[in-house]
């Protein structure tokens, strides 16, 4: 085994490409061996001077499955989810529960654990095994300890009745087959190339494979006891320093990397030249801004079967019995009437959706869907039944797959816990990553082992990027060893080894010409720049002039811009004026009807709707409403005599501006009482009247202008279904507290109307704005 070292962009991936064309021309099989996010990258670099023959870019786990294939020695595969059930299994049976019945019949005892503690468990697992250690060679020096131990033994003892390898068993078997030397050389030049580093186990297989194919490996340092064959520098070649540039804010950040990105397209830049790397949080911003500015951003981060449509769509139906939400209930076609109603109300969780449901008629429906989501007798037939009862599942290529899960679900939990197993195991079942071609948007780890033209590094803030090392559950790290120590004997390695300098150096080097920048600050406040990567903040410059990316950004552009001049915005009630005092340009769209229709009324909504449309009950009215609402059928029958003496849908002034509507009227003798309907659960009326104008504003009308003929003014709150509450213990009579600054706010608002000003209002109010695209939360156009 050769074995070059050198730093970052030292030119290590050329030399191993030179020694691959050379090969390659003489007519030798070459096997590269990298992580599988680099196969295209290296593809791209061998073939860039012409068509080549005999390369295979394969990961270390396919080299194992190509070596134990060739000598007959595969098992079927145990995959990660099924790891992770397997794991959950051992859980089980270690503390004694009893296995949930899977048929339906007779007393189900125990409780299953939980998915998120066999996750834990399972990376354990893996990481001993990534090590050779073995269940009896586990440091216990705690009762979490031996636990962990017995699990550990469990877990393989279950894996051999199922007859399946994991990962590790595959890299197990494969260092066996090396060391004995009783195989045939699967290539005649082999290259490792794009690893940070290398474990002992893939060093011990690596050993093996140069015993009967020429080796040669590359790292940035050599690991303890490994001498390098030849050692590079940047002495041939210094990469370029960084450019950095600070941003006052993220949103300032992101739109200047995205005009840049356009720039350099247009000036001629292939688009597997350039590359952005972000952490993981600020990739969906870059992804949203990138269909604005018109950049083919492309995400490379891996993708779970949740993240496929049918896979979201069975992840909402599985997750919906216990915590609804807007979302879930969107997707089912049934309950889409009762999702799109508690998104405008902004309600999630069983009790509230299930008085929603009730009070727009769609009970029934929700209670038989909770009945149907509820998994009953053999967990396996009930999985397979929803599964066909999904059209986007049942033609789509993944049921298998999602089947699959189920089964490993099923052997673990029964009844409302298989549903949750069976969504873990969803969420830990990654697809194939096959982006199409574009601008990469890349993670730290993605950036690893490949090089590009123009790099651009962004969020460079403190904390942003590194190894992220911690301390483990269950091994203290006094009881791991140190690498000198780890490359001698086997064992469990420290967590803490400072490996986010040597991270950051790696992303510093990514590029040719890399790009570095930062925000001075976020909502949270200011942040400061990496001390690596911006070692000077006080001499970094502020981000430079770039082109205009995006239409929205030009002056005067064809972006839709609402006139500067008075708009007539018509007649206004009192309740308009609120609204348009919240927001003059969000209630002056939705009055030209910009953006979606609004729903029609609904449940106990439409009832107050035909009151007010009636005027006056009588007998006969009385009764229609009765039939049409049975639900509402006692309480139209308790409060008839009430009901009769009202008014509904008083208006007044009836010509003036502005007028005022409450929901029900009545005069006895100059004492008025106004009635407002509200949601049958309501039981604050002082709460549910604080946000309404137009009932304080029409009693202080009333008494200012007729105070002959209104001697006071009572206000009441009425729950549909229930009875009415008085909003204050006395009537009103005179013009003063509430009332005077109800009628200040009116006057003012409408001062403001009538000059037809409709300029945004940015704030909270932007999260439930159905016209905030057209806005753009405050900036016009």
């Amino acid at each position: 085994m050769h074995l070059i070292v050198g730093p970052p962009a030292s030119g290590r991936t050329e030399l191993l490409l030179e020694k691959a064309r050379t090969a390659l021309k003489a007519r030798k099989r070459v096997w590269w061996l990298c992580l599988p996010h680099q196969r295209s990258y290296v593809y791209r670099r061998v073939a860039a001077g012409g068509a080549v023959l005999g390369l295979e870019v394969l990961s270390f786990q396919q080299a194992y499955y190509r070596l134990l294939a060739a000598s007959y020695g595969l098992r079927p595969i145990l995959t990660g989810p099924a790891r992770v059930a397997l794991v959950g299994e051992a859980l089980q049976s270690e503390s004694q529960w009893t296995i949930p019945c899977r048929d339906g019949q007779g007393p189900c005892t125990g409780s299953p654990p939980n998915p998120g503690e066999a996750r834990l468990f399972a990376r354990a697992v893996a990481e001993a095994k990534r090590y050779g250690v073995r269940p009896e060679q586990i440091p216990a020096p705690d009762s979490e300890g031996r636990r962990f131990k017995r699990v550990f033994e469990r877990y393989e003892e279950l894996k051999g009745t199922w007859g399946r390898w994991d990962y590790d068993d595959f890299r197990d078997a494969a260092v066996r087959l090396v060391e004995s030397a009783d195989f045939e050389p699967p290539a005649d030049l082999v290259l490792v190339d794009g690893f940070r580093e290398l474990l002992p186990l893939v060093l011990r297989f690596l050993e093996g494979l140069g015993r009967v194919s020429e080796l040669w490996v590359t790292l940035p340092e050599a690991p303890p006891g490994y001498r390098p064959h030849q050692t590079l520098s940047h002495t041939a070649g210094q990469p370029p320093r960084p450019q950095i540039y600070r941003a006052p804010n993220p949103v300032a950040e992101a739109r200047w990397v995205l005009r840049s990105l356009k720039r350099d397209l247009a000036q001629g830049m292939a688009p597997t030249e350039l590359a952005v790397v972000a952490p993981e949080p600020r990739l969906a911003a870059l992804l949203s801004l990138a269909d604005e500015y018109g950049v083919p951003l492309v995400d490379h981060t891996p993708r779970t079967a949740t993240d496929t449509p049918e896979g979201r769509l069975l992840l909402d139906l599985l997750e919906l019995p216990d915590y609804p939400t807007p979302t879930r209930l969107l997707a089912i076609p049934e309950l889409a009437p009762l999702g799109r109603a508690a998104l405008e109300a902004g309600l999630a969780g069983l009790a509230p959706i299930q008085r929603l449901a009730q009070q727009m008629g769609l009970q029934a429906q929700l209670s038989a869907w909770l009945e149907r989501l509820e998994p009953t007798g053999n967990p396996e037939a009930w999985a397979r039944s929803l599964l066909d009862s999904i059209p986007e599942v049942r033609v789509g290529p993944r049921r298998d797959l999602l089947l699959e899960r189920a089964k490993e679900a099923g052997r673990i939990a029964y009844g409302p816990d298989f549903r949750r197993w069976w969504a873990a195991l969803l969420s830990e079942t990654y697809e194939p990553v096959r982006p199409p071609g574009g601008v990469p948007l890349l993670t730290p780890t993605l950036a690893s082992g490949v090089r590009f033209a123009k790099l651009y590094l962004t969020h460079a803030v403190e904390g942003a990027y590194g190894a992220s090392e911690q301390e483990d559950y269950f091994v203290a790290e006094e009881e791991r060893l140190a690498l000198e120590e780890l490359y001698a004997r086997i064992g469990l390695p420290r967590r803490f080894l400072g490996r986010d300098r040597p991270i950051l150096h790696e992303l510093a080097t990514r590029a040719h010409s890399v790009i570095i920048t930062y925000p001075e600050a976020d909502q949270s406040g200011p942040l400061e720049p990496e001390a690596f990567l911006v070692p000077d903040p006080k001499r970094v410059s502020r981000i430079p002039a770039t082109p205009i990316g995006s239409r929205l950004e030009l002056p005067g552009s064809a972006a839709y811009r609402p006139p500067s001049a008075p708009i007539n915005l018509g007649s206004a009630s009192v309740e308009d004026l609120r609204r348009y005092d919240e927001c003059g340009f969000r209630f002056w769209a939705e009055r030209l009807r910009i953006g979606p229709e609004r729903q029609e009324p609904a449940g106990w909504r439409t009832l107050v709707r035909e009151l007010r449309a009636l005027k006056r009950l009588n007998e006969a009215r009385l009764e229609a409403l009765s039939k049409r609402f049975p639900e509402a059928e006692d309480w139209l029958g308790v409060h008839r005599e009430l009901l009769f003496s009202l008014n509904f849908g008083f208006v007044w002034p009836e010509k003036g501006m502005p007028y005022a509507r409450v929901d029900a009227a009545a005069n006895r003798g100059g004492e008025y009482s106004f009635y407002t309907f509200a949601p049958p659960d309501t039981h604050d009326p002082g709460g549910f009247m604080r946000g309404r104008w137009g009932e304080l504003w029409l009693a202080g009308y009333l008494l200012e202008h007729n105070p002959r003929q209104v001697k006071s003014v009572r206000l009441w709150v009425w729950p549909v279904l229930g009875s009415p509450l008085p909003v204050y213990d006395k009537p009103i009579s005179q013009i003063t507290g509430p009332v005077r600054w109800r009628n200040e706010k009116v006057r003012a608002a409408l001062e403001r109307y009538r000059r037809g000003e409709v300029e945004p209002n940015p704030g909270f109010i932007c999260r439930e704005c159905q016209v905030k695209d057209l806005c753009r939360e405050g900036k016009m156009g």
